[in-house]
């Protein structure tokens, strides 16, 4: 029996067809509203997720020597980034990313939490093979992006003088920090549509152009440079010496053709210099109390006021009394003249100079030479030493002023004030930036000047104490100086000095200047002319030869002989067909008299006789070495 059929009220069936219209009229106008009301809501959503910030590399500019030698360069590099929002997606890859990486699971997962939600750096400036590596894993979130990081190709030689770049590749020590304005890139930035997997699949929009870095050129000398550094650290490790530091500078021009400074270290190898003095310039940035090099200035400061004459004798056998301190020769002298105050380094014969010589006088001559004030080369920090006012000098510092005590001063500040000799009186700014003009300023009389260039030289020939710093057929003028160590409470170190020599060559017309300081040397021989010394003669000997300077012996027609016991001028004269008149003048005399025996004397070279202009520095004994030590307690 069929079952009767039933149907739906009408109202019913009417309410279901409005309900099943109703819905598909708000999806219609919900579809509407996305489609054409809210679609740049929903592109700007969809480009959050799939729209990344990508760098746009720039290089760092380079630094070069005066030849254009490279001293910092780029060398290719990559930068491991991450996304984390694509990465954490793939957390069982993280283990081979850590691994070609070389880095530890916890070490990898740290740098990764570090950014922000889309971005963070795993590594920066690494080697391209880790970069060649993480492509062939192809994980999703890790990118490689090529960039670059500075190189030095001389290593540990240059250092302390340009510095070093941090991570972000700006300029951290040296002249890298100095010029990092200069020298710093600008990367840029622009806006790329990546995919699921975090490939750029679109540029969107550039935001902000890359900018190189300025390339910078010095007036380095390469070749230079490298003798002075490995000169300066055979020394500091021969001496046991704390550090040091050397500068060669052209006496005209002012252009620093070196400056080195020890210990160093080597930026290209991983894991090196991480302790600063490591890569402390100690030629700009260490003070010390100098020693016996400042004599020359208080002898000039002296000479310029007419405090003293040219021909003025001291008796320096007595210990000089001042303020109840006793000023003292480590070896007795009688009557010595201004050239034998040099020669002999006489503490007693310089004091009683300065004691003649008013307070103000100095300071000026001190002041007028660098000393007291900051180079203006780059230099971060660098100091200006210490050269107190004259108003505050007692009696006792207006006599040790002379000896070098008192006052501190740079390495860069005595070759930079012993130009002045060099060059006819003049002081020459410092210019280690190629392109800029001399700056000259006369801070002496020119006859001063030369007075002083002649008197130096006696110093590195025999019986004086720079003898170590003679170089075979050159003439070298210079000035040795010891001084003990402050111990930072008042008084000073026994036993452990800084050894100074400062010098120029060729003696009678000079091209370069070289100062050399040793800092915190306890060896027993540990005096400016038997540690510094030879550094002056190895490195500026390879220089002169650099720059093609011939020796003396090629010109003029003069040989220098040993003066013997009891001679006097008129018989050398006589023995070499000449005139006192003729020797005075070659030798640059101002009394006949003032020839002492076992001395060099100029005279004419005979006919068909040989000119001896070669000599070879003597092997050092420990009586020399204790009489070349200064006087004055090694002042």
């Amino acid at each position: 029996m069929d079952r009767p059929v039933k149907f739906l009220p009408a109202g019913r069936a009417r309410l279901v067809i409005i309900v099943l219209l109703l819905t598909f009229a708000v999806m219609l106008i919900r579809d509407i509203y996305l489609q054409i009301l809210d679609q740049s809501t929903l592109r700007q959503q969809g480009q959050m997720r799939y729209l990344r910030a990508i760098p746009l590399p720039a290089s760092r500019g380079i630094i070069t020597a005066r030849n254009g030698e490279p001293l910092a360069v780029n060398v290719h590099a990559v930068t491991i980034w991450a996304d984390p929002a694509i990465l954490d997606k793939h957390h069982d890859q993280w283990a081979a990313l850590s691994k070609a990486l070389h880095l530890s699971e916890a070490s990898f997962a740290r740098r990764v939490a570090s950014g922000g939600a889309d971005y963070a750096y795993i590594e920066r400036q690494i080697a391209p093979e880790f970069g060649t590596a993480l492509q062939k894993l192809q994980v999703p979130g890790i990118y490689v992006q090529d960039t670059s990081r500075s190189y030095y190709p001389m290593g540990a030689v240059t250092t302390p003088l340009l510095g070093l770049v941090d991570e972000a590749h700006q300029g951290s020590a040296g002249l890298e920090r100095g010029y990092n304005t200069w020298l710093r890139a600008h990367p840029g930035k622009e806006l790329a549509l990546v995919d699921g997997h975090g490939q750029i699949v679109h540029v969107a929009k550039v935001q902000k152009l890359s900018h190189f870095g300025h390339p910078l050129q010095l007036t380095i000398n390469p070749q230079i440079q490298y003798w002075a550094y490995i000169t300066l650290t055979r020394s500091l490790h021969h001496f046991h010496a704390k550090d040091g530091s050397a500068v060669v500078m052209n006496v005209h021009t002012g252009q620093i053709l070196a400056m080195v400074s020890a210990p160093s270290c080597n930026p290209n190898a991983e894991g090196s210099c991480m302790d600063p003095a490591d890569y402390t310039n100690n030629a700009v940035h260490q003070a010390f109390e100098p020693g016996s090099v400042m004599k020359p200035f208080v002898v000039a400061a002296a000479l310029a006021s007419h405090s003293v004459q040219p021909d003025a004798r001291f008796n320096v056998f007595h210990p000089l009394m001042v303020d109840g301190y006793a000023i003292t020769d480590d070896v007795r002298h009688h009557i010595l003249n201004i050239e034998h105050i040099l020669k002999y380094s006489s503490c007693i014969g310089a004091s009683k100079i300065a004691l003649k010589t008013p307070e103000q006088i100095i300071y000026n001559m001190y002041r007028s030479a660098g000393f007291g004030r900051k180079p203006d080369l780059g230099f971060v920090d660098a100091t200006s030493g210490v050269l107190p006012n004259w108003h505050s000098w007692s009696l006792a510092r207006h006599a040790t002023i002379a000896l070098g005590y008192g006052v501190s001063v740079t390495t860069l500040q005595l070759a930079d004030a012993y130009a002045a000799f060099a060059n006819g009186g003049y002081h020459m700014r410092p210019e280690l930036v190629m392109g800029q003009a001399p700056v000259a300023k006369r801070i002496m009389p020119a006859w001063v000047a030369k007075k002083l260039r002649v008197w130096l030289q006696s110093v590195a020939e025999p019986g004086g104490t720079g003898i170590l710093a003679a170089i075979d057929g050159y003439h070298v003028a210079g000035k040795t100086g010891t001084a003990n160590m402050a111990n930072g409470h008042g008084g000073f170190y026994g036993h452990t000095t800084n050894a100074t020599f400062v010098g120029f060559a060729p003696g009678n017309h000079p091209r370069l200047v070289m100062a050399v300081s040793l800092r915190g040397s306890h060896f027993k021989w540990n005096f400016g002319g038997i540690e510094a010394a030879p550094v002056f003669r190895v490195t500026m000997r390879h220089a002169l030869q650099e720059l093609d300077v011939a020796p003396a012996c090629h010109h003029g027609p003069t040989m220098r002989v040993t003066i013997r016991s009891g001679q006097n001028l008129a018989e050398i004269a006589q023995q070499y067909h000449s005139s006192v008149a003729h020797l005075m003048h070659i030798n640059q005399l101002t009394n006949s008299e003032d020839i002492d025996s076992g001395a060099l004397l100029k005279v004419p070279t005979p006919k068909g006789g040989k000119n001896i202009c070669r000599f070879e520095a003597p092997l050092v004994s420990r009586a020399q070495a204790e009489i070349w030590s200064e006087g004055g307690g090694g002042a």
